[in-house]
């Protein structure tokens, strides 16, 4: 075997690692959103949160995207925005929050080896979310003219 294809074949066996463990995260979000859809829960929901992230530009349904990516992983919010029908607005909004606040328990723990207390470090994140969430939203809505 030439020398190019031993790395190639690494590649490639670690890309279908990783594109099995979306598929095993992705899919069954997909499907959870899909059932509380067809029963109402996510109208409900919806519902129940849209007031608040409305001040973001966001539907109430972002709210379960939000939720998942800062106690599950980033993929499950990835698994609900798919199932979404968002505007650019709206994914930009959602995907700068959810960088600034996935995974809290894992991160705030690895951060509290630099010194900085779980709380702090978790308020920290949930606070830079909502401000550049709130922010952004007003930038596009103030360069939209509205």
């Amino acid at each position: 075997m030439s020398t190019i294809m031993i790395p190639v074949k690494k590649g490639l066996i670690k890309s279908l690692g990783l594109l099995w463990l979306l598929i095993k995260i992705i899919i069954p979000v997909s499907l959870l959103v899909a059932l509380l859809n067809h029963f109402g829960i996510m109208e409900l929901l919806a519902g129940l949160f849209s007031p608040a992230m409305a001040l973001f530009g966001l539907p109430g349904e972002a709210t379960i995207a939000l939720l998942l990516s800062a106690f599950v992983n980033f993929y499950a919010a990835l698994g609900v925005i798919t199932t979404m029908t968002l505007s650019p607005q709206q994914i930009t909004v959602l995907a700068v929050m959810i960088g600034i606040c996935h995974d809290l328990p894992i991160e705030t723990a690895v951060s509290s080896y630099t010194g900085l207390r779980i709380p702090a470090a978790a308020t920290l994140r949930i606070f830079t979310a909502i401000v550049a969430g709130l922010l952004l939203n007003l930038i596009y809505t103030l360069a939209a003219g509205g």
